[in-house]
């Protein structure tokens, strides 16, 4: 699974975070790892990334994010909640590091609300999808802008571009850069064989099979799949978990794992709902 990384002490970082002014303190680093193979990003053709930092019991998770609006980023229920639960973690729980790629330099923001969608499924990830409506507004410019919704029909074989701050393996190294990796779709029979629930790359999932040392691993959780249709990305999929057929463990970047994305546009209407945003608005068609 994709899970948050959360296996380092927390309590430095989270004073530091704690007596931060939004918008003018910069996020700490130390733990965060990166996706697994790619390039770092160069520029700011990201704009709308977030990295998320997550306190619960003594640690911290680390996830990623993409700014919807200018007061809401979407990321992955299971980035929100309790493990054993699946109960929505505390809004004062979680900062989120904005307007930058690197997260030393990211800007921080505190969280007014939570919201985790109600179908949501802990035990399989399912409806892994969940919004965090920001303490104050991000001020949107040309380092920091908000991302449409993907809308287009997905196929076997399209590439899609994956982006975080997740580890670079299984065994993860310490970095503070945004990266970014080609995932290629599919095969929709192969993801079936690792998730029988999974039958269509158009449905509340997307999934790439077979993309030997092409993933995105812990701490990459929540983070964007983008679709680029010709003229600007767009959110295709949220980072959500890994599995192995026949097997209890889904390493990251292996040739036998497929990986599973949220597709936030099979969702539009409860984010419409739940934001107040017209649904043309999130798809980018107003």
């Amino acid at each position: 699974m994709r899970a948050p990384l959360t296996t380092i002490p927390a309590l430095g970082l989270l004073l530091a975070m704690a007596q931060a002014a939004p918008t003018t303190t910069p996020l700490k680093a130390s733990s965060f790892g990166r996706i697994i193979g790619g390039s770092k990003v160069n520029g700011r053709p990201y704009p709308f990334a977030v990295a998320l930092s997550v306190v619960s019991k003594g640690t911290l998770g680390l996830c990623g994010g993409s700014l919807i609006s200018d007061r809401y980023v979407l990321t992955a229920a299971h980035c929100l909640t309790d493990r054993q639960s699946g109960t929505p973690i505390s809004a004062s729980a979680v900062t989120a590091g904005v307007g930058s790629n690197s997260v030393k330099q990211a800007s921080v923001y505190l969280i007014r609300k939570v919201s985790v969608h109600p179908d949501y499924d802990y035990t399989k990830l399912r409806n892994d999808i969940a919004l965090l409506r920001l303490e104050k507004a991000v001020k949107l410019n040309g380092g920091t802008r908000v991302v449409a919704l993907a809308n287009s029909q997905i196929k076997d074989g399209d590439v899609l571009l994956a982006v975080g701050w997740g580890k670079t393996s299984n065994t993860g190294r310490v970095t503070d850069d945004l990266r970014q990796v080609e995932i290629t779709v599919g095969p929709t029979g192969d993801c079936h064989a690792a998730d029988s629930d999974f039958t269509s790359q158009n449905g509340p999932q997307l999934c790439a099979a077979h993309n030997e040392g092409h993933d995105t691993c812990q701490g990459d959780s929540g983070g964007p799949l983008l679709y680029n249709n010709g003229r600007t990305y767009q959110l295709a999929g949220l980072t959500s978990y890994g599995r192995n057929p026949g097997s209890t463990t889904a390493d990251c970047g292996t040739n036998t794992v497929a990986a599973f994305y949220t597709r936030p546009a099979y969702y539009v209407d409860w984010i419409a709902r739940t934001t107040g945003i017209t649904k043309q608005r999130l798809l980018g068609q107003a």
